[in-house]
């Protein structure tokens, strides 16, 4: 099927992604290449927002006023995550704390974390979305950066859902993929919920496939999870990039 879809992605395009700056390709290139150590949370999503790609407005700070000052200038309610080095799985940890707010709540918050896991905290707007989705990066030996589209959240694993093409797509081949998920009923609208917006959605898979292939030969992996789909658009919530360079 990949070698039917390579000639596939041989014909005309039409409403390729956006191009990136070029500067800006040549900073990401120029850090993958430095870099020996997965890409946190910031980082990962500042380089997805330079790609187009709607993340929550963030902060890292180190100390308990820096969080509450952080908190109010993003605006309540708020989400406090771990940002120490080393921790990728921040959810297994306890380096989580959901849906703060107020100041009270992000002070309790932001002392656990930095007695259970040390000082350096991403405060973050709370990203909401009916539906969870996953991008995901991966390259292969005969086809280059592979993009993927899955069922996302806590259950990517469990669902199996999930559908590759090679990069980069327009955004006819974003929405072919988006409605081969088995969830795609999901995006219509349940429970009373307006429709996701699917033009965004898909907007967001093209830029993302732009990325794999400017930036694929510096990565092995790069998962996006949850991307969080609403009426309102998406947003991509957590990102973990591991760069070609990193031998774990």
């Amino acid at each position: 099927h990949l070698l039917e879809y390579r000639d596939f992605q041989a014909r005309p395009q039409y409403d390729l992604p956006e191009s990136i700056d070029p500067a800006i390709v040549q900073h990401w290139r120029d850090r993958l290449d430095r870099v020996d150590r997965p890409l946190g949370e910031f980082e990962a999503l500042s380089l997805l927002s330079d790609y187009g790609i709607a993340v929550p407005q963030m902060q890292v700070v180190e100390h308990r006023d820096e969080a509450v000052a952080a908190a109010e200038t993003i605006g309540y309610p708020v989400v406090l995550k771990t940002a120490m080095p080393g921790i990728f799985h921040k959810t297994d940890v306890g380096g989580v704390k959901l849906n703060l707010h107020n100041r009270s709540e992000v002070i309790e918050a932001y002392d656990e974390l930095a007695a259970a896991l040390g000082p350096m905290v991403l405060v973050s707007r709370m990203a909401r979305g009916e539906v969870e989705l996953a991008f995901g990066l991966l390259n292969d030996r005969q086809f280059g950066p592979l993009v993927m589209v899955a069922g996302g959240g806590v259950f990517i694993e469990m669902l199996k859902d999930r559908q590759v093409a090679l990069a980069p797509m327009d955004l006819g081949a974003a929405h072919r993929c988006i409605n081969a998920l088995k969830s795609r009923p999901m995006l219509n609208g349940f429970r009373g919920k307006p429709p996701c917006d699917l033009n965004a959605l898909a907007r967001a898979l093209s830029q993302f496939s732009q990325l794999a292939d400017d930036l694929g030969d510096r990565i092995n992996e790069l998962d996006v999870n949850p991307v969080k789909v609403s009426a309102q658009g998406c947003v991509a919530v957590d990102a973990l990039v591991t760069p070609r360079q990193f031998r774990s």
